[in-house]
Formats: C-alpha cells, sequence, structure tokens
C-alpha cells in the first residue's frame, strides 16, 4: 500500500472517530428565572442557557415579556422544558393583584401557547408547574382552585387532549399538596406535603400515575422538611433539599435511589449556605441547583453537578450580580 493512500485511510478513521465523539458528547440545555433586567421593581424573566456538559457555556436568550401593557410587569417563575428543549412550561405573575398563571412557551415557534382552560380563574395561584418529557403532560400546584382542594392541590393537565386529567386525590383535604415534579416519561409525580401522619414537617411522597397509587419514602424522608423534589427520567433517583441535621448548611441537596433504598453521595455540592432548588436530568448525569454561597457572581446562583464525576462543572456567562434562581437542566438528544 502506498504512503499516500495509509495517509489518507488514517484521515477517513480519525475523522470518523473525531465526528463519533462529537456527537457522543452530551448538550445540556437550563432554563433559571433572573430578575438581571429587571432589578426595581424585581420582575423575573426565564432565560436559556446551552452547555457543553464539560466547561463551556453561552445564553440563548430569554422568554420574551418586556412589551407594552399588563405583560412589562410579568414575572416569570420555576421553567420546567420537554425533553427536546422545544416547550418551556413556567408560571407567570401579571403585576401585584393577578394569581399565578400556568404559560407554555415554543422556543421553536418564540410564542406562547394557548391553553385558556388551565387559567380561567386568573385569581387563582397557580404555582411550580412540571412538564413531561414529550411535552405532552403538565402538572402544577394551585391555591384553592375551584374543584380541587381548600388548600394547595395537585392537577394534572393533557396539553395534546387539553383538558385536566384525573390526579389522586388527598387523604385530607384540608392539607397541602404541592411542589410536583413529573418523571420525563411521564408515569411519575413527586410531590410535597405536610400531611398527618408522615415521617416530619413536610415529606415527599410519589404518584404513580399508571397504578393510580401513592407511597410515603419512609426511608428517604426525615423528621424535618423534605422539600422540591426532581425526579430522573423513570422515577428512580429523587433528588430533593431538606433542613435535616447532617449536612453541609442550613438547607442541602440530597439524592435517594429509590430500588436500592439507599442516598447517593454528592461530595463538593452542599456548602455551608443554603442549597436549594434541585434539578436532576433525565438520566440522572446532571444536577442543576441554587445556592447562596458567598463566592457566586450575586446573591443567589445556578450551578451544576456532574453526578457521575461527582464535582462541580464550570458554567461561564451563566449568573449574573443579581439573582439567578428556580433551575431546570435536560440533556439534549444527541444530533445525527
Amino acid at each position: 500500500m502506498s504512503r499516500s493512500l495509509i495517509f489518507l485511510v488514517i484521515l477517513v478513521v480519525t475523522g470518523e472517530f473525531a465526528s463519533a465523539q462529537e456527537t457522543s458528547t452530551p448538550k445540556l440545555l437550563l432554563a433559571f428565572s433572573s430578575v438581571r433586567e429587571r432589578r426595581a421593581p424585581p420582575y423575573p424573566k426565564v432565560y436559556f442557557y446551552e452547555h457543553d456538559g464539560v466547561s463551556t457555556g453561552q445564553l440563548l436568550g430569554s422568554i420574551d415579556s418586556i412589551t407594552n401593557g399588563t405583560n412589562f410587569t410579568r414575572a416569570d417563575m420555576h421553567p420546567s422544558l420537554s425533553r427536546d428543549g422545544r416547550f418551556c412550561a413556567f408560571s407567570a405573575q401579571y403585576g401585584v393583584t393577578d394569581g399565578g398563571r400556568i404559560e407554555v412557551w415554543d422556543r421553536t415557534e418564540k410564542k406562547l401557547l394557548p391553553f385558556p382552560a388551565i387559567n380561567d380563574f386568573p385569581n387563582v395561584h397557580q404555582m411550580t408547574p412540571s412538564v413531561s418529557g414529550d411535552g405532552s403532560l403538565v402538572t402544577f400546584s394551585a391555591y384553592a382552585r375551584p374543584g380541587g382542594s381548600p388548600r394547595w392541590g395537585l392537577f394534572l393537565y393533557d396539553l395534546t387532549a387539553k383538558k385536566f386529567l384525573d390526579f389522586p386525590k388527598p387523604t385530607n383535604p384540608i392539607v397541602d399538596e404541592r411542589l410536583p415534579a413529573l418523571s420525563s416519561d411521564g408515569r411519575f409525580v413527586a410531590f410535597v406535603s405536610n400531611a398527618r401522619g408522615g415521617a416530619g414537617l413536610t415529606d415527599i411522597y410519589l404518584c404513580d400515575l399508571k397504578e393510580k397509587t401513592v407511597e410515603a419514602l419512609p426511608e428517604m424522608n426525615s423528621k424535618h422538611m423534605d422539600l422540591q423534589p426532581s425526579l430522573s427520567g423513570d422515577g428512580r433517583l429523587v433528588a430533593f433539599s431538606s433542613d435535616r441535621p447532617g449536612g453541609a448548611g442550613g438547607r442541602d441537596i440530597f439524592l435517594f435511589d429509590r430500588i436500592e433504598k439507599k442516598f447517593l453521595p454528592l461530595p463538593g455540592l452542599n456548602s455551608s449556605v443554603p442549597e436549594q432548588s434541585p434539578s436532576l436530568s433525565a438520566d440522572g448525569h446532571y444536577l442543576a441547583f441554587v445556592s447562596e454561597r458567598l463566592d457566586g457572581a450575586g446573591e443567589r446562583d445556578v450551578y451544576l453537578y456532574d453526578c457521575e464525576k461527582q464535582s462541580l462543572v464550570p458554567t461561564p456567562g451563566l449568573n449574573s450580580k443579581e439573582d439567578d434562581y428556580d433551575s431546570c437542566v435536560i440533556v439534549l438528544p444527541a444530533s445525527r
């Protein structure tokens, strides 16, 4: 074989290998809330940030909310992304007299999608939406919404059929059920309740929408406040925040394996200050969270943690000098 032919073969093989590496490299998309553009008064917007899963990233803009009329005072919070990153559900509050609404932003069409049945009671507070991986379902909590609990209750809405679906009723209608987190496969919903008989002040429960059952998690919950659950794609892993003793700070983030019934180590994630708002990627590889640690850019900042390498991931250009919070992370499908 001639030298030129050998050199050509090496180039082809090397090119294919490099292409395979590029294809297999995960690309992440984060969504979060920030008051960086509207500090006085502090009306947050939802921003998007793309990351290579290693050390570099860039902002990709935000959900448009600075226009005329009441939209100028709209506060956007609690974003939740579909698996492909196209749809972003979030809660929005118009001005100071309106209740919170559930909105869905189409990142491809760059517009809000109409779901009037969700927001048919404008004075009802509706918060913390969580969308399924395929973008077909959204769950959220609402306070005293007609037809539901007189306190904080849970709702499940089919975005494709545009109708509400049955959700298991609370065992006691006077308790709060809130902060729902939907698994990417759409089967499980983790939520927080202050129902009596639990392990602590607030506990995390798991609803199986297929089997119509609600499961307590006694091996995971503590005698204290366990909050803000986030599920892996199949519902096996639960990330959450807790003020239980034995942690690094006032509130820490924990990761629990429901099948093995054990906590997974997160070295270097928690600090002496509060950590909160965990968001676990569907594959369980990455965990986005919010921290008030002093070496951050602002009072609250969004951080990214690699659960496999057990280390924080650099996120250049993500945070600002103002409050950045309500993080959400997904691993985008590999492009071919």
